[in-house]
C-alpha cells in the first residue's frame, strides 16, 4: 500500500478511536455494591472493577452499599449523573425479583435502570440431607407427597433467589414443603447438613463444600444443561419435573437515561474484561460461567425473569416492606 494511503487510514483509524474513548466518563467511576464486602456481588465487583481499570486507565471505585436486597444501591445509582460514572454489579435477585417482593422501592425500577453487561451466571443446586432417604428428585418428590408438610427447605432468607427456587419446585412438582428463612447461606446449609432441616437450594461452591463433608448429597441442578464441573449431576428438569430452570446471574447496570454509545462502550470494555483468562478462571473458582452479554440482551435476560418471578411471588404472596 502507498504511504499517501497509509496516512489517511492511519488518520481515520485514530480518529475512530478517539471518538470511542470520549463515550467513557471523564472523571472516576464508582461501582456499587448492594451487600457486604466479602460476598459473591463483592467478589465479582472488585474483579471486573481492577481488570477494568487496567484496561482503560479509568479509575473505578468499589463502594459497598448493604441493605434491602440491593435496593439502597440501586437506589443511589439511580440517583447518579446519567453519563456511566455511577454503576451497580447487580444480581437477579435485586434486579429481576426486588420489583416483585417489595410494595415500593425508592426508584423506577425500569426508567431508572439500564442494563449493561452480563458479567456470569450459575446453576444452584438441589441438596439433601443424607439421613434422608431419596437418592433422585423422583424420590423426594414421591416422598414429599407421601409426607406432606414434614419436609422444611431452607434458604438465606425470603425473597432470595434460593427461596423462589423452592417455591418454584414446590408449585411445579405438586408438593407441601416448609419454607424457613435464614440470615444467610451459611446457617441454611448448616441446618440441613446437622438434620435440623431436610433440604435447601445452595450456590454449586456451597453445594459442593457440603456434599465433600459426606452431610448432604446433591440431587440435581436447577440449569436446562448439565454443570461442565459436574458432568454426572442431572438437572431438575430432566428428573421429573420438566420445565424446572432457575440460573442466577450477576451483572453490570447504570444510570436509566445514560447515552447509548457510553452503555455500548462501557458493554465493550466489560467483555474485554472478561475475555480475559485470568478474569475466567476467577470468575469459575465462584462456582459461576463468565459470560457476557450487551445491553440489548441483557435488557431481554432482566426482562424476562423480572416477568417470570412477578408470577412466582404473586402465586406465593411474598411481600417484603
Amino acid at each position: 500500500m502507498a504511504f499517501s494511503k497509509i496516512v489517511p487510514a492511519l488518520a481515520l483509524a485514530l480518529a475512530a478511536t478517539h471518538g470511542i474513548a470520549q463515550d467513557l466518563p471523564a472523571g472516576p467511576i464508582r461501582m456499587l455494591v448492594g451487600f457486604a464486602p466479602g460476598g459473591g456481588n463483592d467478589v465479582i465487583a472488585r474483579l471486573i472493577s481492577t481488570q477494568f481499570q487496567l484496561n482503560t486507565k479509568t479509575t473505578v471505585v468499589v463502594e459497598n452499599k448493604p441493605g434491602g436486597g440491593s435496593t439502597i444501591a440501586t437506589a443511589e445509582m439511580t440517583r447518579g449523573k446519567p453519563d456511566g460514572s455511577v454503576l451497580l454489579l447487580g444480581s437477579v435477585g435485586g434486579q429481576a425479583i426486588a420489583p416483585s417482593i417489595y410494595s415500593k422501592l425508592p426508584y423506577d425500577p425500569v426508567k431508572g435502570v439500564q442494563p449493561v453487561s452480563l458479567v456470569a451466571k450459575s446453576a444452584n443446586a438441589l441438596v439433601v440431607n443424607n439421613d434422608l432417604p431419596v437418592k433422585t428428585v423422583q424420590e423426594l418428590v414421591a416422598y414429599a407427597k407421601a409426607n406432606p408438610g414434614k419436609l422444611n427447605v431452607t434458604s438465606p432468607g425470603n425473597g432470595t433467589i434460593s427461596h423462589l427456587s423452592a417455591e418454584l419446585f414446590k408449585s411445579m412438582a405438586g408438593v407441601s414443603i416448609t419454607h424457613i428463612p435464614y440470615r444467610g447461606d451459611a446457617p441454611a446449609m448448616q441446618d440441613v447438613m446437622a438434620g435440623q432441616a431436610q433440604m435447601t437450594f445452595a450456590s454449586l461452591p456451597s453445594a459442593k463444600a457440603g456434599a465433600d463433608s459426606g452431610k448432604v448429597r446433591i440431587l440435581a441442578v436447577t440449569s436446562t444443561k448439565r454443570v461442565e464441573t459436574m458432568p454426572n449431576v442431572p438437572t431438575i428438569a430432566e428428573s421429573g419435573v420438566p420445565g424446572y430452570e432457575v440460573v442466577s446471574w450477576y451483572g453490570v447496570f447504570t444510570t436509566g437515561g445514560t447515552p447509548m454509545p457510553t452503555v455500548n462502550r462501557l458493554a465493550q470494555e466489560i467483555a474485554a474484561v472478561i475475555a480475559q483468562p485470568a478474569i475466567r478462571d476467577s470468575i469459575a473458582k465462584q462456582g459461576m460461567e463468565p459470560s457476557a452479554l450487551g445491553p440489548v440482551e441483557f435488557t431481554q435476560l432482566v426482562n424476562h425473569d423480572t416477568q417470570k418471578w412477578a408470577k412466582v411471588v404473586k402465586t406465593v404472596g411474598i411481600k417484603l416492606d
